[in-house]
Parts: structure tokens; sequence; C-alpha cells
């Protein structure tokens, strides 16, 4: 395969709603190229392609054997990443996966495996990274902003899927890895990027309004970071409320995010010299997930590893499989994982 030096070839794999969104950022970004995309429902990608203007097809197959494509895209339901990868560095292609990453540590092993020996970049979808005060919380407190960091919690609640989000295979732990990865694996990449390594989680949980679905609608789960920090996640969608935020406390000072998006969005900062209000409209850039694609096609152009690894989506997977064992063994969890039992 040749890569054209002015553009990186991509096909997107699942046209659904998260397929759609990577599309038409993709189609922004100068030096990439959308070619081709491809859905096994052939509605979707025949919207998708009218829409752009990109030829579609139903074959994903079809899509790893072309010569013409040098990256994938895929969006596809969680329980298809890992076979999907492989296929697609076996066909000598980049892989931009969105996350989960997978269900399983095997099948991120095997992701990684079939990336690194056919010397093709694996990214993995965590865009909160890319949104502007989850990125100014861990500049803060990577930066030392608060001093040693005591304790970090997040909250992410809501009332259950809807809309275009509501797909029988959500209902599925299988299918879907449950709420903790398929929604809250973002927290928990962002929990591990601001605090660091995890060496220990305990977890309580329990269904309370979605009996349709085979996995906790509301969790709480406890982690020590190995730099003797806590951290909590406050993961729901039994809330008439909603809210997305959290705080950070570290010896110097105070980070209060109270809603990490929306027209509100604000941090504020409170240290001995003062408070500062941060709001996000003053943080933001361009949109998160152009950003997180421009670095996926700056890392193949430049030959260097993508800013979010299959290392960095396998140990989001970790934490979410550690806290469902919690969950189910009423004990703590120690970390690394030993197995997946």
């Amino acid at each position: 395969m040749t890569m054209r030096k002015d553009k990186v070839r991509c096909g997107l794999l699942g046209c659904g709603a998260m397929g759609k969104s990577l599309a038409t950022q993709l189609v922004a970004i100068e030096q990439a190229e959308l070619v081709l995309v491809c859905d096994t429902q052939p509605e979707p990608a025949k919207a998708l392609s009218e829409e752009l203007g990109v030829p579609m097809t139903t074959d994903p197959q079809g899509l790893f054997a072309r010569d013409d494509v040098d990256a994938v895209l895929i969006a596809t339901p969680g329980f298809t990443h890992a076979d999907l990868t492989v296929m697609a560095a076996q066909g000598g292609k980049h892989v931009f996966c969105e996350k989960p990453m997978a269900l399983t540590l095997k099948d991120c092993d095997r992701m990684i495996a079939v990336c690194r020996e056919n010397g093709v970049n694996l990214m993995v979808g965590h865009v909160c990274r890319y949104h502007p005060i989850h990125a100014k919380v861990r500049e803060l407190v990577v930066g030392g902003e608060i001093g040693r960091l005591f304790c970090l919690v997040v909250h992410r609640l809501g009332g259950g899927y809807a809309g275009i989000w509501a797909r029988d295979w959500r209902k599925s732990r299988q299918l879907s890895g449950g709420m903790l990865l398929e929604v809250n694996v973002h927290e928990l990449d962002f929990l591990r990027w601001v605090g660091g390594e995890a060496t220990g989680v305990f977890a309580i949980g329990d269904n309370f309004l979605h009996p349709d679905c085979d996995y906790p609608d509301c969790v709480l789960v406890t982690f020590r970071f190995r730099s003797g920090a806590l951290g909590l996640l406050h993961a729901s969608q039994v809330s008439a409320l909603g809210g997305y935020g959290g705080r950070a406390d570290g010896e110097k000072g105070s980070l209060l995010f109270p809603s990490f998006w929306g027209k509100d969005a604000h941090l504020v900062m409170r240290t001995a010299e003062g408070e500062r209000i941060l709001p996000a409209t003053d943080l933001a850039t361009e949109s998160p997930i152009r950003q997180e694609l421009k670095e996926f096609v700056a890392s193949i152009r430049e030959r260097r590893p993508p800013a979010i690894t299959g290392e960095d989506g396998r140990a989001a997977v970790e934490l979410a499989l550690a806290a469902y064992r919690s969950m189910e063994t009423g004990s703590a969890v120690h970390l690394p994982l030993t197995d997946e039992g």
C-alpha cells in the first residue's frame, strides 16, 4: 500500500450516529480524505454516502482489501471491534477504533499485537481528552497547580439510552460491555489520564430502573492510585436531573468543574493565591472529534504513535472489568488484573 504524501485516505466502518460524527469531522481535515463509507446495513451507508458524496459498500472485507485506503475508522458496536481491527491491520490499514476498545483484555491484547506486527497505528477514540474542561483539569493537576493530588471525583448521571442511542445491543453486557464500558469508559480513561495508574478498585452497583438491561444502571467505583491519591466515579442512568462534572483536591488547592460541557461549563480553581473561574468558552478551540482525528492523521503522516494508544484503551477496559469483578465478589480488586475470570 502506498500512501499519498498529501492525504491520508480513510474508510469509515459503521455509519450510525458516531460514524456520521467521525465522517463529517474527517472531511473538514485538509490532510485527510474520506474515500469510502461502509455499513452492513445498506440504509445508513446509503444515507451517509449521499450526504457526503462518497462511495458506499456493505462489505467490510472489500474495504480492507482496497489499495486506495490507508486507514479505517471503526465506529461499530464494541463487541465487533477486535475482529474488525485484526482484519484491518492484516490488510495494512492504520486503525482508529471508537471506544470501548474491546470488551475483554484478551481482545485488547489481540488488537495491540496485530497492529504492531503489521506496522500500523492503533488509536482509541477517548475523545474526552480533547474536551476543553477535561483537558484543562489534566493540565492543571499534572502541572502541579494544586500540588500533590489527594482526591479526584467524577460523576456522569443520566436517565438511560434514548433517541438515536436506544439500540437493543446496548441492553446486553455481552454485546455492549454494560454501562461502564459503553458509556463510562470515557470517565475511567479520564481518571487514569489525570490521576495516573490505579493499584486497586472497589465498586458497588445495582439495577434500579432498567430491567431490560442485564447490568447495573447505578454504580459507585472507588480507586487507589499509585501516587496514593483516591478516586471516585459515580455513574448512573437513574437520575432525573442528570449532570456531568467533578472536582479535584490537592495539597495547594482545589478544582471544581460542575459541568464538563454545555453553555454553562466552567472550571473553578481555588488556591492560597485566590480563586479563578475559567469558562469553557475561553478554553475551547475546535471540535473535540476533529482534534482527535487530526491527531490520528498526523501520527500516520509523521510515522509516530498516536497520543491515545491501544495500551491506553486497554487500561480503561481493565478498570471497567475490575469494577465489575468487585461488584460481583463484594471485594476490592487489585491491579493489574491477572485474568478476566
